[in-house]
């Protein structure tokens, strides 16, 4: 029968006393960072069973890191969980879904949750947190604890990783304004949301440095496509009809253009439309769907970037609110393109 590794065993083979081999194994007291990755390479060589929680994260093969949110079905949370997965691979994280209560789950209870599975990290989407549930949340957390939100908020007081909300309305007008359109409309997000704010004011910023450009109507929705479908009955019903039309979301873009369509409505020919998170149904549909492009791969690199900054560096987390921007593009496509415009663009460059 073989015999047990000792501590012994492992000062033997590092060429280290007993003593330091003790304290690099509880991770109790000092010991300089090349003598602690002496020790757990010994011991991993020599099959000292080691709990996983006490290997120094950069000699571990795996770190688990909890993406908590409230879970619905639909293709915005199919396209964040692969974006996730993307940008996991051919790294050490491995990424685990937690889906929170759709009760009042309070933000003790999501930190309980996370502590007890014993994650290395944890990535928070609940877009429904304020700044109080995200300091109640923090404040049950360990500070050495890395946690990042990818949820903007406008004040934000836990490190946010986000899509550059802003710039994508601003993108949107001013693809608009290049098409020929000059009365524009738009289908807000709720205004509770930090992101639909900040996706509102791009476009409406971009209109007012506009000489040409007019908002003739606008519609407040929840990002549902059946408020998009409300959003259509107001549309009709109005005096003065916009050109192009903002959706803040691809869902409620859907809901107008169904309703639209089926009312003899013919796009972009009579109404222009986008949307925003340009998820697959932008190309299954008919027309396709002009979107702004949000990279959830990239999301999960900076994400995961920056929590990889924490574990090795051993940093105590900033919650100070610091908030990086993931940078956003404009996929174009029929649904904001008349083919009078295809035709003109083709013959231009023919000619």
């Amino acid at each position: 029968m073989k015999e047990k590794v000792t501590l012994k065993d492992i000062a033997k083979d590092s060429g280290l006393s007993i003593s330091t081999v003790s304290r690099a194994i509880t991770r109790s007291g000092k010991i300089s960072k090349e003598n602690e990755r002496k020790v757990f390479e010994s011991a991993q060589r020599l099959n000292y069973p080691i709990a996983v929680l006490n290997t120094p994260i950069d000699l571990r093969s795996t770190i688990n890191i909890a993406l908590v949110t409230k879970h619905y079905t639909g293709e915005f949370f199919a396209s964040l969980f692969e974006g996730f997965d993307i940008s996991a691979k051919d790294t050490k994280a491995r990424i685990n879904l937690i889906s929170v209560s759709h009760s009042s789950e309070t933000p003790e209870d999501v930190a309980r949750e996370i502590k007890k599975s014993h994650f290395d990290a944890a990535i928070i989407f609940l877009p429904d947190y304020k700044a109080t549930d995200y300091k109640q949340l923090i404040s049950h957390i360990p500070d050495h604890y890395p946690v990042v939100s990818i949820a903007p908020i406008a004040n934000p007081v836990m490190d946010t990783v986000t899509f550059d909300n802003y710039r994508g309305g601003h993108l949107i007008a001013s693809h608009f304004e290049e098409r020929g359109y000059k009365k524009l409309g738009i289908i807000e997000g709720p205004k509770s949301k930090s992101e639909a704010m900040l996706r509102k004011n791009g476009f409406l910023d971009y209109i007012r440095a506009s000489d040409d450009l007019t908002l003739v109507w606008d519609y407040t929705g929840n990002y549902s496509l059946e408020h998009g479908q409300d959003a259509y009955k107001s549309y009709k019903n109005a005096v003065v009809k916009p050109e192009a039309i903002f959706c803040s979301n691809d869902g409620m873009a859907i809901g107008f253009m169904q309703k639209a369509i089926r009312d003899g409505v013919f796009i972009p020919d009579d109404v222009a439309v986008a949307g925003f998170d340009d998820l697959p149904t932008c190309e299954l549909y008919t027309p396709t769907i002009t979107s702004v492009h949000t990279p959830y791969h990239l999301l999960g690199k900076k994400s995961l970037e920056l929590i990889f900054d924490r574990l090795l560096q051993k940093q105590t987390p900033n919650y100070t609110g610091y908030t990086s921007l993931v940078p956003v593009s404009l996929s174009v496509r029929e649904s904001s393109t008349k083919l009078t415009n295809v035709f003109q663009h083709y013959f231009s460059k023919v000619t």
